[in-house]
């Protein structure tokens, strides 16, 4: 130490009450001392030569009964904290480790063997000597004053002990310099309890600029940030980090809430871990217009999760947004479920939303109103007990007004198994009661194939759904365009708001079959063409070949569905000629036209010929081929 006189920037105004002796230390964020024998006193400062510094600024004063350095109660009280008041407090911020029983001088005043309650008087929120005094510090101020508080933050690395906690009734505003530069650094803990008990409140948090770490990567309990609230405007995350926590954020009540811009990581070590938690948590019961833009999710069982927990009567989750976000390593990667039966959480859009995921992309379990936009949704490998093997990647399960469009769906060309790509079903899914999936429309996605094998199918409606259309939809395999692979669609009981378009207009069936014989008045197939849902227009012409010596009357040919069988009127696209010719004159009819609108899995559409008078072939003039129209 330097006596003040070496340091001509700096100049003690005095004490208030007792002549105090104070000393400047070299370190940038300087800390004064006061003589012990003083009784009472407390330090101003100003800079030298400045004429607008008058009386200078007050740093703190000696607690005559503690002898403890405290900062002045104006600035314990107030709501805007930098770091000159939480280094008052012995807040160090460089990363190291100091638990209180480590720090012997707090601002000039020993405090060497001091007990847990002499902390206390300085820093009520201590809890052990073993504290570390950065997060006793933080703590303090936040249970020291009674109302909103702002911390505004610096480079810098904050060590905790014990979770940052905030009582119903508090709002909070954390602001550092960046989430690379400003980080909180927890053990085996929670980063930030907000209301863990008591009744909620209305209450604002704010995270903007700041990363909060755990230092336990194995631990499967702990929450990033665990808050409770009234609804009301209750939460803007921007620019953050959480890191390593089991589970990111749980958000009870939480409304009006904007996250842009998080990173929110599990830890590699979770991925594959059955217990592994939620990146992001909304849940509850009258919570609106929750927002998640520019953020990712990685490495939890579930990615983001809306969650109406319900008492009867009550409304739920309603208006909550996923835009331009992302979940990696994942098992699921959006899950929406209502806990109350007669409750359907209402509402949700994922735009442009990219997904890496071991177990499904969206699971939503008794949803309304659901916009999947876009998006890129990758099925990933099996790793440790998460696998594809037996699941629905997208899974409307008792959904309505659901759209699935735009979206490309891939196994990134990788040898696996799912149940299904899209599931629409009446299983109940956990849910006691309701109704099958309802008003889904899934719309000209992109679908690549290549190596992917199904259980059931890649598109499967179940029997008691209603108003299920499938159309528009571009199967691909390494990214050449494919007519939709045998194991595309599994369709079940149709009713009269469905229906499946398979594939894309313009797509073509043909058949070129040889001759067959001609008998007289009799039937015979010549060709069959095998259709796969959609609207097609069909057409065929045939050419007859009589034997030598026989005459012939009446040639025809049709489309029938049924084998071997001239068709009842109107004819599906009849075509008959009369007249009379013989032996060796080939002699052809058609083209005949039918356009039909098929919906089972593969429907047989037959191409009949007969003559009477008949001997000799029947045959197809070059091909027959359906045109698909949509």
């Amino acid at each position: 130490m330097r006596m003040l006189a070496h340091f001509p920037t700096l100049i003690l105004l005095g004490s208030l009450f007792q002549t105090a002796i104070a000393t400047a230390q070299t370190d940038p964020s300087p800390t004064f001392q006061t003589d012990r024998s003083a009784a009472s006193g407390c330090v101003s400062a100003r800079v030298s030569g400045n004429p607008n510094e008058n009386g200078g600024a007050l740093i703190g004063c000696i607690n005559p009964v503690t002898g403890a350095f405290e900062t002045p109660s104006n600035l314990r009280n107030q709501g805007d904290i930098d770091e000159r008041v939480l280094r008052s407090y012995g807040f160090r911020g460089d990363g190291q480790s100091h638990p209180l029983s480590s720090v012997t001088a707090l601002n000039g005043r020993s405090t060497a063997g001091w007990s847990l309650a002499q902390w206390q008087t300085v820093l009520p929120a201590a809890r052990a000597l073993s504290d570390e005094i950065d997060g006793a510090v933080i703590n303090s101020l936040i249970q020291m004053n009674p109302g909103a508080l702002k911390f505004r933050l610096g480079p810098l690395t904050a060590r905790f002990s014990t979770p940052i906690s905030s009582t119903c009734g508090k709002s909070i505003r954390f602001e550092g310099a960046g989430p690379e530069l400003t980080i909180f650094r927890f053990g085996a803990s929670n980063g930030w309890d907000h209301c863990p008990m008591g009744s909620p409140k209305p209450d604002k948090l704010e995270l903007q600029g700041i990363r909060l770490q755990s230092s336990d990567i194995a631990s499967t309990s702990t929450v990033g940030i665990n808050a409770r609230f009234t609804p009301g405007v209750n939460g803007t995350y921007s620019n953050f980090a959480l890191d390593n926590f089991n589970t990111g954020m749980i958000l009870v009540n939480s409304a009006g809430t904007m996250i842009e811009g998080g990173m929110i990581h599990a830890g590699a070590s979770r991925r594959g871990l059955a217990s592994t938690g939620t990146g992001i948590w909304f849940r509850g019961t009258n919570t609106f217009v929750n927002h998640i833009q520019n953020t990712l999710t990685q490495h939890y069982r579930i990615g983001y999760r809306f969650q109406s927990t319900n008492p009867p009567k009550m409304l739920g989750l309603e208006d909550q947004s996923l835009i331009n976000s992302a979940a990696g390593g994942v098992g699921t990667c959006i899950q929406i479920d209502s806990d109350y039966k007669g409750y359907s959480p209402l509402q949700y859009v994922a735009d442009n939303f990219s997904c890496d995921a071991y177990e499904g992309h969206v699971d939503a379990r008794q949803v309304s109103h659901l916009s999947i936009r876009g998006g890129n949704w990758l099925i990933h490998p099996a790793t440790g007990s998460w696998t594809p093997a037996g699941k629905n990647f997208f899974n409307f399960c008792r959904a309505s007004t659901v759209r699935l469009e735009g979206a490309w769906i891939s196994n990134n060309a990788q040898p696996l198994e799912v149940r299904s790509l899209i599931n629409v079903t009446t299983d109940s899914c956990g849910i006691p009661n309701g109704t099958g999936a309802s008003d889904v429309q899934i719309r000209n996605n992109k679908i690549e194939y290549r190596g992917l094998k199904t259980s059931v199918a890649m598109i499967v409606k179940t029997a008691g759904t209603s108003g299920v259309v499938v159309a528009g939809n571009l199967f691909t395999e390494f990214f050449n365009p494919r007519p939709p692979p045998p194991n595309a669609f599994s369709w079940a009981a149709s009713d009269a708001q469905s229906a499946l378009y398979q594939g894309l207009a313009g797509e073509l069936v043909q058949t070129s079959p040889p001759p067959v014989d001609m008998t007289d008045r009799i039937a015979r197939d010549i060709g069959i063409l095998s259709l796969a849902p959609g609207v097609w227009s069909c057409h065929a012409r045939l050419q007859l070949l009589p034997a030598a010596g026989v005459k012939v009357r009446a040639f025809q040919g049709a489309f029938s569905t049924e084998p071997a069988e001239m068709p009842a009127a109107p004819g599906q696209g009849m075509f008959m000629e009369s007249g009379e010719w013989s032996g060796a004159e080939i002699r052809g009819i058609g083209p005949f036209v039918f356009d039909l609108t098929t919906k089972t899995q593969s429907s047989p559409l037959h191409i009949v010929g007969a003559a009477s008078f008949a001997g000799g072939q029947l045959q197809m003039n070059t091909v027959g081929q359906c045109v698909r129209l949509r």
